[in-house]
C-alpha cells in the first residue's frame, strides 16, 4: 500500500465531516419563529384569555423546565443518540436536592450549594447512561429505558412512600417561580441563560462541532481522528446534569415531589426538540429550535386548554405533531439531497502545463537551446 493512501483517506473523511459541520446550520429556527407569531397573533385576535399579561407569564414559566429537558436531549440526539431517562433524573434529583436544601435552611451559600448539588447529582447519573452506551456498547434506547426504571426505583426507595411538601421548600427556591428580575420571570432568564449558554458551545467551539460531525457521520469522524468516545460520555454527563437543573426547577414550580415526579416528561421533552428542528437521525439541530419547539408545544397545549379540550386530545397533538415534524423534516432532507445531486459540478480545468506535450529533451551534447557545447 502507498504511504500516500492513508493521508488521502484521512482527507477525505475530514471532508465528510466538514460537510456535516456545514450541514448542521441548516434548521427551520426562522420558520419555526414564524409559525409561531402567527399562532399567537390568530389566537390574540380570537382569544380575549390568551391576550393577558398572567397567561404570558405562566406561558414562559411554564415552559422552563421542559425547555431545559429539550435542551438535555438536544445534546444527546445531535450525537445519534437518545436519552429516555431524564424524566427519572428529573424526580429523583427533584426529591433528592429538595429535601436536601430544605433542611440546610435558607443561608446566603444554599442557593449555589443547591444548583452545584442538582448538576453534579444529575451528572453523576448521565454518566451510568454513557458508560452503558459507549463501554458496554449498549444501544442508547435500550440503555436509558433500562435507567429510566432503574432511577424510578431508585425514587420510590429515596422517597420511602413520603412526599415533599411545599412549606419544607427553602424560601429562595419557591421564590424563582414567583419572583422577577423586572419584567421577566426569574424561570425564563434560567431557561433563557442556558440556550444561550449551549448555542454558543454547540456553535462557537470545537467540542459542539465535533458533536455535530459525529451525528451526520460517526464513521468519518472517527476516521478523522475526533474524540466520539470521550463525546458521547460528555454529552450523557451533560445531558444528566441538565436535568440535574430540571429537577431543582421542577421543585420550586410545583412545591409538592413525590415517587411519581418527572413521570412521562422525558416523551414531551423529545417531542419539543424534533418539533425544534433536532433530528432524530443525529447531526442537525439547534438549541434555539429546541427552545422555541418548546414555546410551540406549551403554546399550543394552552390554546387548548382555554377552549375546554381534554388533556386526551392535547397527548394526541402531541403525538400527531411528532409525526408532522419527522415526516417534513425527512422530506426536506431528501429534496435537499435531490438539488444537491441534480446540481451541475464545475471541474477546474487543467494547467496549461498539463495539456502542452513535453518538451523534447535536447541531444547529447547540446545545450538548452540546442547549441552544442565546445
Amino acid at each position: 500500500m502507498s504511504l500516500i493512501e492513508p493521508v488521502v483517506g484521512r482527507s477525505r473523511s475530514r471532508r465528510g465531516v466538514a460537510a456535516g459541520m456545514r450541514a448542521a446550520g441548516r434548521t427551520p429556527d426562522v420558520a419555526l419563529l414564524v409559525l409561531m407569531i402567527a399562532i399567537t397573533a390568530l389566537a390574540v385576535a380570537t382569544l380575549p384569555g390568551f391576550r393577558t399579561a398572567t397567561n404570558a407569564y405562566e406561558l414562559l414559566d411554564g415552559s422552563a423546565v421542559i425547555a431545559v429537558l429539550a435542551l438535555a436531549e438536544t445534546v444527546v440526539m445531535l450525537t445519534r443518540q437518545i436519552d429516555l431517562s431524564v424524566g427519572a433524573i428529573m424526580g429523583l434529583v427533584a426529591y433528592t436536592v429538595g429535601s436536601t436544601v430544605g433542611r440546610l435552611g435558607g443561608g446566603p451559600l444554599n442557593p449555589v450549594v443547591g444548583f452545584a448539588f442538582a448538576i453534579a447529582l444529575g451528572g453523576a447519573l448521565g454518566l451510568v447512561n454513557g458508560f452503558l452506551v459507549e463501554r458496554l456498547r449498549m444501544p442508547a434506547i435500550i440503555a436509558t429505558l433500562a435507567t429510566l426504571s432503574i432511577y424510578s426505583g431508585m425514587q420510590v426507595v429515596v422517597t420511602g412512600g413520603s412526599q415533599l411538601y411545599a412549606y419544607q421548600v427553602p424560601h429562595w427556591l419557591a421564590g424563582l417561580y414567583s419572583d422577577q428580575w423586572g419584567p421577566v420571570p426569574v424561570f425564563t432568564v434560567i431557561a433563557a441563560v442556558l440556550v444561550l449558554l449551549l448555542a454558543v458551545a454547540l456553535h462557537r467551539t470545537r467540542w459542539g462541532r465535533d458533536l455535530y460531525a459525529i451525528g451526520s457521520n460517526p464513521d468519518a469522524a472517527a476516521a478523522a481522528g475526533l474524540p466520539t468516545r470521550r463525546r458521547t460520555y460528555e454529552t450523557f454527563v451533560l445531558c444528566g446534569a441538565l436535568s440535574g437543573v430540571a429537577g431543582l426547577l421542577y421543585v420550586a414550580q410545583y412545591g409538592n415531589v413525590d415517587a411519581s415526579a418527572g413521570s412521562g416528561i422525558e416523551l414531551t421533552a423529545i417531542a419539543a426538540a424534533v418539533i425544534g428542528g433536532v433530528s432524530l437521525f443525529g447531526g442537525s439541530g439547534t438549541a434555539l429550535g429546541a427552545a422555541l419547539g418548546t414555546l410551540l408545544l406549551s403554546e399550543l397545549e394552552t390554546l387548548l386548554a382555554l377552549e375546554r379540550i381534554s388533556i386526551f386530545a392535547q397527548q394526541t397533538l402531541q403525538g400527531a405533531a411528532i409525526v408532522i415534524s419527522v415526516a417534513i423534516y425527512a422530506y426536506l432532507g431528501r429534496l435537499g439531497r435531490r438539488r444537491r445531486m441534480a446540481a451541475p459540478r464545475r471541474v477546474a480545468a487543467p494547467a496549461a502545463d498539463e495539456t502542452s506535450p513535453p518538451a523534447a529533451l535536447p541531444a547529447a551534447g547540446t545545450g538548452p537551446g540546442g547549441d552544442r557545447w565546445t
